[in-house]
């Protein structure tokens, strides 16, 4: 082997381990979808906003499934989100992040002082903001501008998991992640608790409601989710075989419900019928 063969395979050699060292970078900082916890809708950007417990941040997604970053520091274990107008609303361990989804910035975080593992958010008609707390087995609610919390506590929850907003009756339907969990309705106009529906399901992480009254809620313990119909007088299997199902969204203009399997890394699409 000549001296200028070797010189020329050295080079070769050096050149594709620059390419390959280029591409493991490239792919790395290539979002994707890291142990998806929530899903929500930013109107404006005409996307899905979702975060992700596992690598810590917040990734938008298209309507043909492509991601893209909007926060990659600043938080630590997004659970929870919401849209509140042009604003999203994260829920972090004790924290509750303030951030404009458009340029991917965190305008303000707040801390709040006995929480412990907060889960979910959800927003009332007049702003203010409400929180589940898994470990703290309670729900927060703060002011539009984040401020001057106030916990409520029940016995009727066992490490309340997820909550819904029902506008035209102002209650928040809250489920829970102990066993044999009822549904559970919070009054935001008197703070009073009550049983909407007992069940005989448990690891509840996610409930939601579409435009004609139809309750979903999603189990970890049964993999599945279940419809409450409109009469209210029963539960139904709506889906199955779902390793690891989280928070659901009800998304109105396809009319299907958003869900992320937080094992799997992975959003299911479940489209509802009309009737």
């Amino acid at each position: 082997m000549n001296k200028a063969f070797k010189s020329y395979l050295f080079v070769s050699i050096l050149i594709l381990i620059g390419v390959l060292v280029a591409l493991f970078f490239i792919l790395r900082a290539q979002p994707k979808l890291s142990s998806p916890k929530s899903i929500t809708y930013d109107a404006l950007g005409e996307r899905f906003l979702i975060s992700n417990l596992g690598n810590h941040s917040i990734v938008a997604m298209d309507a043909e499934g492509k991601l893209s970053n909007v926060i990659k520091k600043g938080i630590n274990n997004p659970r929870g989100i919401t849209m509140r107008g042009q604003e999203l609303l994260v829920a972090d361990d004790d924290k509750l992040h303030f951030i404009d989804p458009d340029p991917g910035i965190i305008t303000k975080t707040v801390t709040i002082e006995g929480a412990k593992l907060l889960n979910d958010v959800a927003v009332d008609e007049l702003g203010a903001i409400y929180l589940t707390d898994i470990d703290a087995e309670c729900i927060w609610r703060l002011d539009r501008q984040g401020s001057n919390p106030t916990q409520f506590t029940s016995k009727l929850m066992q490490q309340p998991s997820s909550l819904y907003f029902d506008k035209p009756r102002r209650q928040m339907l809250v489920v829970s992640m102990g066993q044999r969990q009822p549904i559970i309705l919070f009054s935001t106009k008197t703070n009073e608790f009550s049983v909407f529906k007992d069940t005989m399901y448990s690891q509840l992480s996610g409930i939601q409601a579409d435009d004609l009254g139809r309750i979903f809620f999603s189990s970890l313990q049964e993999q599945a989710v279940f419809m409450i119909p409109q009469a209210q007088n029963r539960f139904i299997l709506f889906e199955q075989n779902l390793k690891s199902p989280a928070d659901l969204y009800w998304h109105e203009p396809t009319n299907e419900l958003l869900l992320p399997l937080t094992q799997e890394n992975r959003i299911v699409r479940l489209a509802l019928d009309e009737d």
